[in-house]
């Protein structure tokens, strides 16, 4: 799932973390009118030069064409060689809920896109409905003066999570919530399209965005031309499955970070071995929170068998990684006992680590952060204005998430997973297990139901191969379910060997020449690249 919007830094207003999506049927409704185009100032976050943004109507349900409607916000970044222009990129940055103005429209931001990218196309970038920008939700909730009203409200907000969020979200928009759905999101990118005077537009999807982009391709291929899908998800696990199965996407990532800082002790002075990196960076936050952290340790080694048990070797260190999950959870409940009220979640730097881990491109500053050479964690210079724009940007995105995932959740429930979703959330505070536990025991759709289902992928009708990047060490779209949208699209895949969600405008120059050439030729004569720090 897309990780929320937070201040550690500017970089991550935008950050598409994260996860996917799902809709319904394809056949499209015939909108006579070409939208107009308002053109306005863009948000305080857009700082790219020659950004441009505008807005358009749509209807708020398609099959309603003359019944209420919403507005979208978009941006522009016009070609910067313009001679060299080859047409217009629609990009969208994953969530569902990332903010699409960040995509392309900030300088000092979470993505870095090639020149040449830059060059030869027009960047645009679709606010999705819901978020602020383009027709917000606006979710209220009346807080009963009442106390025992107001515990019942609180219940009722967990245990019937999907209903209230529903509920609350209606009541300023009749309506509304119901039409938040990747196939009116397709269809809003088609009146952008429309509204721009372009007959074709090619693709930049990631996450997220490769489900939204290939529903697109599906539904208007004669409007179609590339398409890039970025860390592709299986809409088959919408919702429910995709953020269930990144418990084992982040265990495995946060120890290819522990063993990367490991390898650089030279350089971080964390420990020479992955457990000892993790047990430095457990330490840190016990102290900002007076609890440990308790996601899985990575695997021992001999290095870290204590002093005088050295004779134990490989088996010593197997035995001592057999037991790693029992000893972070049993440190949890006695530093718990002797500090009522810790709580792991509360640590700064915990929250950073599984929002960056994701990123190898962020794990120089998440280490530094960590020993404490680095600012990551140092309170921002930030504008009042800019302060508002990312608390907005960040209540809406989960707002939208709340909403949309349950609109198009098709993946079923395991109730078995209720007492793990509990003891995560409620006792130990663990922010690598709840969301996974949470999502797999179905409570985040609890007391509602889908209002849609997927959209049926097809890449037949394209008259270019789509092309998928997949990483092996991608926590939030994991590999073994890179099938889930390249069989249906037919995608010619390339595989990142390395960690990362994420790899096309990161840092990993190999990707970014496989992608530059393939939006010029539409042709990929490779079918592997390295990851991120093998590619620098």
């Amino acid at each position: 799932m897309l990780n929320p919007i937070s201040s550690i830094t500017k970089r991550t207003l935008g950050i598409a973390i994260a996860v996917f999506v799902a809709a319904a049927g394809v056949t499209s409704p015939a909108v006579a009118e070409t939208p107009n185009i308002a053109w306005e100032h863009c948000p305080v976050h857009v700082d790219a030069t020659n950004a441009e943004c505008g807005r358009i109507e749509v209807p708020m349900h398609y099959d309603d064409p003359d019944g209420p409607k919403v507005s979208l916000g978009f941006l522009r970044i016009k070609a910067e060689a313009p001679g060299a222009r080859r047409g217009v990129l629609f990009g969208n940055p994953g969530g569902p809920g990332g903010d699409a103005y960040s995509y392309f429209g900030t300088k000092d931001g979470y993505f870095s896109w090639p020149q040449d990218i830059r060059n030869e196309w027009d960047l645009i970038a679709v606010q999705p409905r819901g978020l602020a920008h383009s027709s917000p939700l606006n979710c209220e909730v009346d807080e009963p003066a009442d106390p025992i009203q107001a515990m019942q409200l609180s219940s009722d907000a967990v245990l019937n999570a999907g209903g209230f969020s529903r509920a609350a979200c209606e009541k300023s928009h009749p309506g509304f919530t119901s039409s938040i759905t990747t196939e009116n999101n397709a269809r809003d990118w088609n009146e952008v399209r429309r509204a721009l005077g372009e007959d074709q537009i090619s693709i930049m999807g990631l996450s997220y965005g490769t489900y939204l982009g290939s529903a697109f391709a599906t539904m208007y291929p004669q409007n179609t031309d590339r398409v890039v899908l970025d860390s592709a998800m299986d809409p088959a696990l919408a919702w429910q499955g995709t953020i269930k199965v990144q418990k084992a996407g982040y265990e495995k990532t946060l120890h290819s970070y522990f063993e990367w800082v490991a390898a650089n002790n030279d350089r971080f002075g964390m420990g020479d071995t992955p457990l000892k990196a993790y047990q430095y960076w457990s330490n840190k936050v016990v102290a900002e929170t007076g609890t440990n952290p308790t996601v899985v340790p990575p695997p021992a080694q001999v290095g870290d068998l204590p002093p005088g048990l050295e004779f134990a070797g490989q088996a010593g260190a197997d035995a001592l990684t057999s037991s790693g999950k029992a000893r972070v959870e049993g440190e949890g409940i006695v530093s718990r006992m002797l500090n009522p009220g810790a709580n792991q979640a509360y640590s700064p730097l915990l929250a950073a680590t599984r929002q960056l881990v994701p990123a190898p491109h962020f794990w120089e500053e998440l280490a530094k952060a960590t020993n404490g050479t680095g600012d990551l964690l140092a309170p921002q210079e930030l504008s009042d204005e800019l302060a508002a724009e990312m608390t907005a940007q960040a209540t809406a995105s989960s707002q939208l998430q709340a909403i949309q995932l349950c609109n198009e959740n098709v993946y079923p429930a395991d109730h078995s997973m209720i007492p793990a979703a509990v003891w995560a959330n409620y006792v130990t505070g663990d922010i690598f297990d709840a969301p996974p536990a949470l999502a797999a025991a179905g409570a985040m759709c609890n007391g509602t139901g889908p209002v849609t289902g997927l959209v049926p992928l097809d890449g037949s009708r394209l008259r270019i191969r789509p092309l998928q990047v997949q990483g092996t060490n991608d926590p939030q779209t994991p590999y073994q379910y890179r099938g889930g949208i390249s069989e249906p699209m037919g995608t010619h895949l390339v595989t990142v060997h390395g960690p990362g969600h994420g790899h096309v405008g990161f840092g990993n120059k190999v990707v970014d020449q496989i992608v530059i050439d393939y939006l010029r030729g539409g042709e990929v004569s490779v079918t592997d690249a390295p990851g991120y720090f093998e590619a620098r």
